[in-house]
């Protein structure tokens, strides 16, 4: 006998990958270069950021900065730096200098304090920083997460951010918690299970000179790279005649001060502005973001 009971509609491989991959928004980073390598950072799901430390934090930091001028409530942690050092590169990084510029300058001290208060940003750093993100995730998940070195203490962040599990699953992690999750690494490490499962891969190589500086982005089997001038580390600032990957209507609160303005603080630090080249890697390169 025939049973008259209903089933549930099956979904279309098409209806699953929309829902799984065109509705995951994407945030900008606040460095045009990773916007074009990337399409912008997803929310949703993980990206690993590779590179040498005194940069990876700075573009870190700027990508913080820039999430929570955004009005994205965000969060930025390392156990490497302290957490004084992580708020001065994150003061430094809306502007898109590195911190030591806030170390040798006052210019633009009371500009950057009355942004840094009015932001929605937690910023944790030394020793016992997981500690303090494990709690904070109690309390409320952020849009945006963001932990540098996390490939030297793994274990101390799988147990942050996944207290039951204790080992972190990127896929299923930032899809419960609801957040584009970032998760710095050095440029030195070899292949790992953490980077295979990141969605997506940034890597960040100056060469040997120090005045040109590779960056790549890694999703699936794309793979886009840009080579940009980036002496004392000046990152550029997004022109305001360019789309950002923004929300509708929000203005980042960073833009009030104008990249002549910056780039004249930075002249005067002995830095170069940027320059982008935008030289795309040839097809046939075998560049591989665990290399």
């Amino acid at each position: 006998m025939a049973s008259t009971e209903e089933f549930d509609a099956v979904p279309s491989i098409a209806e699953l990958r929309k829902k799984l991959t065109a509705d995951q928004p994407r945030i900008g980073s606040g460095w045009p270069v990773v916007d074009e390598v990337t399409k912008g950072i997803p929310i949703g799901r993980t990206t690993a950021v590779r590179g040498p430390q005194h940069l990876r934090l700075q573009v870190l930091a700027r990508m913080a900065a820039w999430a929570a001028g955004d009005g994205y409530p965000t969060l930025i942690a390392s156990r490497a730096v302290t957490r004084e050092e992580m708020w001065l590169a994150v003061g430094a990084g809306g502007l898109g200098l590195p911190p030591r510029a806030l170390l040798d300058s006052h210019a633009h001290d009371a500009w950057i304090d009355d942004r840094l208060r009015v932001l929605d940003l937690q910023v944790f750093g030394g020793h016992d920083a997981h500690e303090d993100v494990a709690v904070e995730l109690l309390r409320r998940a952020p849009r945006v997460v963001i932990v540098d070195d996390y490939s030297n203490s793994e274990h101390y962040w799988n147990e942050a951010l996944d207290p039951v599990e204790r080992r972190l699953d990127l896929n299923v992690i930032p899809r419960r918690l609801g957040c584009a999750l970032v998760l710095g690494g050095s440029s030195m490490d070899t292949f790992s299970d953490w980077l295979e499962r990141a969605a997506l891969t940034v890597r960040i190589v100056p060469e040997s000179d120090g005045t040109r500086t590779r960056v790549s982005g890694y999703e699936g089997t794309s793979k886009t790279s840009r080579t940009v001038l980036l002496r004392d580390g000046y990152l550029e600032q997004p022109r305001l005649d360019l789309p950002l990957i923004r929300r509708a209507g929000v203005t980042n609160i960073w833009e009030a001060r104008t990249p002549q303005n910056i780039s004249s603080f930075a002249l005067t630090l002995g830095a170069d502005v940027l320059d982008v080249e935008a030289l795309r890697q040839a097809d046939g390169d075998d560049d591989s973001p665990f290399e």
